[in-house]
């Protein structure tokens, strides 16, 4: 998806035929193209329906993209050629800023007050990053460095994905107005030189390599490759050769009636016969974007059409259009909590999104626009704008209303740390166990009715303790270090430091979660806990699976290099998990695990193993918010899974620990499934805080169960 309105001054902006001028010196002049204002308009209409209805990717985005480089680069460049261009490139960018951020900044800003009043499902920290994101033009990174990937509409799925686009669109403007700085500093000592002549080679090498590179990334990481600058690149990229060149092909009027024919077919039959989602922008985003390009070449009753006054309305209204439309799907499906938006939502999605975006247009865009034209070299407008300022309503209204879009911009700026607030302030509040026993009623605690805590929306964004303070390594992190030995170190110990009884925590996250308890036991019993974590990084000293990433093999051979040295009084880890990426849903002992248990053996350092908790995986293979579901659902039955789902009849690690000295496994399964039923809630307390971890406030009143297990090894 794409910014559609932000095309409409530009396309304004220098589009007007001028004198002829010698094709081979400067950037070619053509009149208004109305038809194109429609094809913006239509494309959108497609966007928006397909989000709507179909759930998949229309093509759309990559019309916009293509349609972005076509005039805004090609504008740039026409003034470029002027022998009285300025090299101040303040002009271009503010006119850009005001034409774009108006809308978008309103649109963040509702959109966030909403969620933070009506709906707490989306209130996660990594949604209000993405509004920031989206805020200063980079949330197509901040998805893939979440790795998000494209997902049709839901209730799980951020309210500002679309807004990936615009950050792709707003980075090709900085590097188009740059070009253009360059290109006029050239032309100062070289004007000899036009800009068509200066900007072609480089557009041309640019998008030939984005365009393989889209090609051969999709087989290496199609997330990335969807979010991509440099693989978005060649599609704006050939839309400013096309500003470059296409004036230049000449076409009889037949030929043109029938390019632009069948260009909008390949433009909106795109989301019928493909996923772009799983595919753009690599070869098949040609089909749209040659669709595009062949009504650019065209002419006839197919631009006729698109010109009609009703087309270019849309098109007039395209940009707001597209930032409304999706995050109301996405607030109002997860308000009325449908899993996928209905029909009568979609609709009333379409409707509300239409009357937003002609009242944004009329009372936000048009007046926040820049209307002066561009200075020329030496040309100064700052004191005509104080003038101006002191002198015309109009202008101090504009003036006030930008005070109030930095104003609401620096509310959204905000709003991740007003989220991390809440969880630290959660995460600092105890829960009293008479009320909220946990896992001790599992024992025969009695407790009275209360609704369960913590809140199920702050636990999305909450970690153990461990991984909280920066002792746990996570993606990104060099393999080659060891998260404690960043501090000093008393830093990453807990229990209690100044022991001589050292218990080591290895494995991945499902590891980590046990932190809290192994830290409250630590205090109560005298021995220090020391964590060798790493995310999704089970400890192993061989990976017999296949499974576990290159980072994590050696990571684990810095792990077991540090166990072998320290010779640790215990060590304490998961005893299995479910092989999900080889397809097996039920826990069983990776055969990895078994190389740790030879090790430990080997050097006789004690291991207590923890059977994994359950994983409430959803069909579609994401995490299941089980907690939310209870929340929301007050149903035991529809949020829980019976135990053999997860479970194998017997603990797999049993027999292989039992047959080594100084090993215990720990069946955990009736800690979380009571009666074969693995639940949401225990005791009054939420077991999950997301799919598969646990909640801190549940591990914590495990406490006592993991002691009867672990003393036996610590001889205590």
């Amino acid at each position: 998806m794409v910014s559609a309105r932000g095309l409409s001054e530009v396309l304004k902006e220098g589009l007007q035929r001028g004198k002829a001028t010698s094709p081979t010196q400067k950037v070619p002049r053509s009149g208004y193209r109305y038809d194109l204002d429609g094809l913006r308009g239509i494309a959108i209409a497609f966007v928006v329906l397909f989000h709507v209805f179909v759930g998949k990717v229309s093509g759309g985005v990559d019309v916009f993209l293509l349609l972005s480089g076509y005039f805004f680069l090609g504008s740039q460049l026409r003034y470029a050629d002027r022998p009285d261009s300025s090299i101040n490139p303040w002009w271009p960018f503010w006119r850009t800023l005001r034409r774009l951020l108006p809308a978008l900044v309103v649109v963040l800003g509702v959109s966030m007050a909403i969620i933070m009043a009506w709906i707490p499902r989306l209130q996660r920290i990594e949604i209000a990053n993405q509004a920031v994101a989206s805020l200063f033009y980079t949330q197509n990174w901040e998805l893939a460095a979440q790795g998000a990937s494209y997902e049709a509409a839901s209730a799980e799925v951020s309210p500002f994905q679309h807004l990936w686009s615009m950050a792709v669109q707003g980075q090709f403007y900085l590097f188009a107005i740059a070009l253009s700085m360059v290109i006029i500093l050239i032309r100062r000592y070289r004007p000899e030189y036009a800009a068509l002549q200066l900007a072609t080679p480089v557009l041309a090498v640019l998008t030939s390599v984005s365009f393989f590179s889209a090609v051969v990334w999709h087989f290496v990481d199609q997330s990335v490759n969807y979010y991509s600058t440099f693989t978005r690149f060649w599609e704006l990229g050939l839309g400013a050769l096309l500003a470059l060149h296409a004036p230049r092909i000449l076409l009889s009027e037949k030929t043109k009636s029938i390019l632009a024919a069948v260009g909008l077919f390949m433009v909106l039959s795109t989301g019928f016969i493909m996923d772009g989602a799983q595919t753009f922008p690599g070869a098949p985003a040609l089909y749209p974007i040659l669709g595009a390009c062949l009504i650019i070449l065209g002419d006839g009753k197919v631009s006729v059409f698109l010109s009609r006054k009703w087309m270019r309305w849309l098109g007039d209204i395209a940009y707001p259009l597209y930032l409304w439309h999706w995050p109301l799907l996405i607030m109002l499906t997860a308000y009325f909590n449908q899993t996928e938006p209905s029909i009568w939502l979609g609709i009333a999605v379409i409707v509300l999104s239409v009357g937003l975006a002609q009242l944004t247009n009329k009372y936000i865009e048009k007046p926040m626009q820049q209307q002066g034209k561009r200075p020329v070299f030496r040309e100064s407008r700052s004191a005509e704008a104080l003038k101006k300022l002191r002198s015309s309503r109009p202008a101090q209204l504009r003036a006030v209303a930008g005070i109030a879009v930095v104003v609401v911009g620096m509310s959204v700026s905000s709003s991740p740390q007003v989220l991390y607030q809440r969880v630290v302030d959660a995460q600092a509040t105890s829960l009293d166990p008479s009320i909220y026993p946990g896992a001790l009623s599992l024992a025969g605690m009695s407790f009275p009715e209360a609704d369960p805590e913590p809140n199920p929306y702050v636990l999305a964004d909450t970690v153990s303790p461990a991984w909280a303070k920066g002792c746990m390594s996570v993606f990104g992190d060099d393999p080659s270090e060891l998260a404690p030995d960043r501090y000093d170190p008393e830093f990453c110990t807990f229990g209690n430091p100044e022991s001589s009884v050292e218990v080591y925590l290895v494995g991945g996250s499902h590891a980590e979660q046990w932190i809290s308890p192994l830290d409250t036991l630590g205090q109560q019993n005298n021995f220090k806990v020391i964590p060798l974590v790493r995310q999704s990084c089970p400890t192993f000293v061989e990976d017999l699976d296949g499974i576990f990433s290159e980072d994590c093999a050696e990571f684990n051979e810095y792990v077991i290099e540090r166990l072998a040295e320290v010779k640790p009084d215990l060590v304490v880890s998961n005893s299995t998990r479910p092989l999900l990426e080889k397809g097996r849903g039920i826990d069983e002992v990776p055969e990895s695990y078994i190389t740790l248990w030879d090790f430990l053996e080997a050097e006789n350092i004690p291991f207590l193993g923890l059977r994994d908790n359950p994983w409430f995986i959803q069909p579609s293979g994401e995490g299941w918010l089980v907690s939310q579901c209870y929340e929301e659902e007050r149903s035991l039955e529809d949020c829980s899974i019976t135990r053999d789902n997860f479970y194998a009849l017997v603990d797999p690690a049993a027999e292989e620990l039992a047959s080594r000295p100084n090993m215990l496994a720990v069946d955990t399964s009736a800690w979380f499934c009571p009666d074969d039923i693995c639940v949401p809630v225990i005791g009054n307390v939420y077991v999950y805080r997301d799919g598969n971890h646990m909640s801190d406030e549940y591990a914590q009143s495990l406490t006592p169960l993991v002691w009867g297990s672990m003393r036996k090894l610590l001889g205590r």
